[in-house]
Formats: C-alpha cells, structure tokens, sequence
C-alpha cells in the first residue's frame, strides 16, 4: 500500500485535501499524519513515504515558506494540485467574548483571520499551534475561559455556547494544496485538459537584465505566467531564487523552448507539469 503523508492529527484541511486526492485514484493510500510541516517534509527527504500532501498558498497570506525553501534543496516534484476553500470559526464555552482569556489558533489561521483576532482583547493570550486540529484537541482539553478558531466544517452549530462563524478575513479564502512526489513522471498530454508547470531558477551570477532576461524567454513565446515569487537563498544577501508557476505543459514545444533556453544559461530546477486544479465545493 502506498504511504502518503500530510499534516496531521486527523480532520486538517491538509488531510482533507488528501483525502480528496485518494478518492480519485486507483491505488489503495495508507495516510500518515505528521505533527509539522517540517515533518511531513523531513518523511519525504527519509524516503518513509512516497506521497506528500501539504499547503503552498493561501489566497490572502501568500506563499508558505517552508515549504518553498524546502524546495530548493530537496528532489521533490509536483504531481497534483488540489485547490479548497477555507472557512474558520471560534467557538468557545463562554457565551460573551470578553471573558475569553486564551485563544489557539494555528500559526497560518492567524493571518487568515488577523482582523477578527485584533478585534478581540489585547490581553488574551494566543497559543499558536501546527494545525486547526490541534487547536480544537487543545481546547476540548483546557476548556474554561480559552477558545480557539477551527475550520468550521469540524463543528457542529449546537456544541458550544459561543461560535462565530466566517472570521476569515476574506469571505472567498482559498488555499492551495500540493501533491508531491519524488519521481518527476510525465504524463500523456491531453489537449483538452489545462495545465500548469513550476520552476526555480536560481540567482548564482547576478547581474543586470538577469530576472529580465528569464522572462523574455517567456514572454517571446507568448506564454503566460501565473506567479513569480522570489526567495532569498540563504547563502549571501541579494542572493535570490524565483519560483515561477506558468500556463502549460512542460511538453509543449514553446514551453520546452523557453526552459532550455532559460536552463542553458541559469542553475534552473523544473518541478513538473501538472493538472490546474478547480476550486473543490
């Protein structure tokens, strides 16, 4: 049975995302749950799973960057994308807000939700924690004065005296998931399916016109480009890598032109084509 990885305990919108990904396969999945991010990460690089499901983006707070700086060091490739949208809520026993004291909330839900949070008391405490379940699993066991902000299809309407719904900052927050793999397996274009690719090309010899000259290679060619996101390599200041989501399949003859041509001038890394996903209801 093949192991497939994601952010753990149970009922995260990342083991969400992974089970959604293994209804629509063939093959039997055995999910294991990481208690971070950096573990689901560190479980690939250890060959103790052959799949990981794991967030890369938010729609309102950007990329996550672990997840981008694990790339540049790692053999991992995207297979899928799984696209969701995320509604949180807080729910507490106290019935007034104001006798909240403590508050957990996952460390990437707290941006999400910045607004709602900075509308409540100064003086409470946020525990931030690795997933919207632990969160839950903390309050059920501290109850008392505590909440905590959780996905709101985790609860049910009637099982706390205190829950405000849609506290994320935007009422359409999405978040984008990654199937990822370590075999960079090309799959049979089919014409009437769209795809993405992803690639990093890395800053080793700057100079002028040097970010310019990557995007020619892809704007000559009539290809568009989804995203840019730019990393610091850890190495030196003003040293970057750029991530860059495009339209199409890396077996497209304009496409295969513009990474060989980008690939035989830069350090580049290609991370795979793949389906572009649709908004999961």
């Amino acid at each position: 049975m093949i192991r497939i990885v994601t952010l753990g305990p149970k009922n995260t919108y990342s083991d969400v995302a992974t089970q959604i990904y293994c209804s629509l396969q063939e093959h039997q999945y055995n999910i294991v749950y990481a208690r971070s991010i950096t573990n689901v990460l560190d479980m690939m690089d250890n060959n103790q799973a052959e799949l990981a499901v794991l967030p890369i983006e938010n729609l309102s707070e950007g990329y996550i960057s672990v997840v981008l700086d694990h790339f540049i060091k790692s053999k991992l490739y995207i297979k899928k994308e799984i696209l969701l949208p995320i509604k949180f809520s807080l729910i507490s026993n106290k019935k007034n807000p104001v006798d909240i004291k403590k508050l957990f909330v996952q460390f990437v839900a707290k941006g999400q939700c910045s607004k709602f949070i900075d509308s409540m008391d100064a003086k409470i405490e946020l525990v931030l924690t690795e997933s919207n379940i632990e969160s839950l699993n903390l309050f059920l066991k501290n109850r008392g004065n505590s909440a905590a902000i959780v996905p709101t299809y985790a609860i049910n309407d009637d099982e706390f005296n205190l829950k405000i719904n849609n506290i994320n900052d935007f009422k359409n927050n999405q978040t984008r998931f990654l199937v990822l793999t370590k075999e960079n397996n090309i799959d049979i274009i089919s014409p009437d399916i769209d795809y993405k690719t992803t690639i990093i090309v890395i800053d080793d010899n700057d100079y002028p016109g040097f970010l310019g000259n990557i995007l020619s290679s892809f704007s000559k060619r009539k290809i568009n480009l989804t995203s840019i996101n730019s990393r610091p390599t850890k190495g030196d200041f003003g040293k970057y890598y750029f991530l860059i989501d495009l339209d199409g399949h890396m077996m497209e003859e304009n496409i295969k032109a513009a990474i060989n041509e980008i690939n035989s001038k830069h350090n580049m890394k290609n991370l795979g084509s793949y389906i572009k996903a649709k908004l999961h209801k």
